[in-house]
């Protein structure tokens, strides 16, 4: 009997509002950690903060494809590093931190159509409603209250984040959490996300049913492990009630 759902966060429930993400959002935070920089008295030049932004990327993708993740603390605190300005105190911490979280909000994500119709329609059912998420430089805290800013938020009755975790699907400790949070069994919870290996070996790994939300942006995608297949999440109740004894 299925008790509960879990969705990914990126490319599952919402989308980057621009194409060019992830280089806007490297000159917006550059910029922003510029100015707190100097705010504090500490001058760094454009250049040497996108060197050091280049080599924290490094870094981060080296231990995701540990499946471990960082906290935004040691995040930061590598940053700085990175950055020849670690040497200032821990007064630099928070306000650079806040440049790299906050920088999503100048651009909500986009939600994709009829997600929050679903999951409203699913608590309305009764169903226990979680979100897994590996995170980037927007950390769980700074998504949580973008999230509840777009009206999603209090659908959830779990949020879990890889930068809390400090692991990364498809490793089975972020699974793990939310079903703690949730109060259910793997056999109890289907996760629906856009990444085969992260998200639905992942939760089949787990022993969670899961359901591949194919986005088109994954056309060689192998899905012979996934329970089924949507395009819309308007797709996603009657597979449900097929489940249903």
């Amino acid at each position: 009997m299925i008790e509960g759902v879990t969705f990914d966060w990126w490319h599952t429930i919402a989308e980057t509002p621009w194409l060019d993400w992830d280089d806007r959002m490297k000159v917006l935070r550059i910029e922003t950690i510029q100015k707190a920089l100097e705010e504090q008295g500490v001058v760094v030049s454009r250049e040497g903060l996108a060197r050091a932004y280049e080599r924290h990327t490094d870094l981060l993708v080296s231990s995701w494809k540990k499946l471990v993740d960082l906290a935004a603390e040691d995040q930061v605190k590598a940053f700085l590093g990175f950055a020849g300005v670690d040497g200032y105190g821990d007064g630099l911490l928070v306000p650079v931190q806040e440049a790299f979280g906050r920088a999503l909000e100048t651009a909500l994500p986009v939600l994709y159509p009829h997600l929050a119709q679903t999951v409203a329609h699913l608590r309305r059912e009764g169903y226990r409603i979680g979100i897994v998420s590996n995170t980037g430089r927007t950390w769980g805290r700074y998504l949580r209250p973008i999230q509840d800013e777009m009206g999603i938020g209090k659908y959830f009755d779990a949020r879990v984040f890889s930068d809390e975790v400090r692991a990364r699907k498809p490793d089975r400790r972020i699974f793990t959490q939310a079903l703690d949070r949730l109060h259910l069994k793997p056999e109890e919870v289907v996760h629906i996300g856009d990444d085969v290996d992260a998200d639905v070996a992942g939760a089949k790994d787990m022993g969670m049913r899961a359901v591949w939300f194919n986005t088109g942006f994954w056309p060689e995608a192998r899905i012979d492990r996934a329970d089924a297949e949507i395009h819309d999440h308007k797709e996603f109740p009657g597979i449900l009630e097929r489940w249903r004894p």
